[in-house]
């Protein structure tokens, strides 16, 4: 599971739970922070921190990548790379793979399987279906992340994993991982939702209320 935030104190907090594997952020999600972007991604301690590339041409985004690859991350950080997963995002993959094959690269912006199916063959490592975008949009999230996870392993492409995204309710995530996504990325109001459901909140506080009430 990764947090979605740039938000440094939610950051510290959901790190605490062990099992979040990183960070992802967004040109969108960092604008909401208002320091420049070298000097925040630079203060975010987690074991990776995605960084999107952004620009409309291949030679826009193959810039930016060249200025993430030069942040100075935190101790014990790495920075991975977010690459949109249109024409020109799919040819930096393949540059970037090629380049630098030990880079970690998270494919983003992914509305059907087929094209997370380009991005992976590109060389992408995780691919991003957006959930509740492709479901506001009338398109079938679930069985995109269905179908792309069947090409994936038919095709010999099960290293590759999906990792869920942009979700409104956790009902949603848990959709996104019964349908076969490895693994998720969610803001910290959704993390807390997760947990922090009003009915067990209910019967905890009754509990503690008859705990008080025990004989001395």
């Amino acid at each position: 599971m990764f947090l979605d935030t740039g938000n440094l104190e939610e950051i510290k907090k959901a790190l605490q739970f062990s099992f979040f594997e990183g960070v992802t952020t967004n040109p969108t999600i960092l604008l909401k922070e208002n320091r420049p972007r070298k000097t925040h991604i630079g203060s975010i301690q987690a074991k990776v921190v995605f960084v999107q590339a952004a620009g409309l041409t291949e030679e826009e985004i193959w810039e930016d990548v060249l200025r993430i690859q030069a942040i100075e991350p935190a101790e014990g950080t790495v920075i991975g790379l977010k690459i949109p997963a249109h024409e020109a995002g799919i040819k930096v993959i393949a540059k970037v793979r090629a380049n630098f094959p030990n880079e970690i690269i998270l494919a983003t912006a992914i509305f059907s399987s087929e094209q997370g199916y380009i991005a992976a063959l590109s060389g992408a490592d995780y691919l991003a279906p957006y959930y509740n975008r492709m479901e506001v949009s009338g398109l079938d999230a679930a069985k995109t992340i269905e179908e792309l996870r069947c090409v994936l392993e038919l095709q010999g492409l099960e290293d590759v994993k999906i990792m869920g995204a942009s979700f409104k309710n956790s009902r949603q995530i848990m959709q996104a991982l019964a349908s076969g996504a490895d693994t998720v990325t969610i803001g910290y109001d959704l993390f807390l939702q997760m947990m922090n459901k009003p009915l067990a909140l209910e019967s905890i506080e009754k509990f503690n209320e008859h705990q008080a009430a025990l004989p001395k």
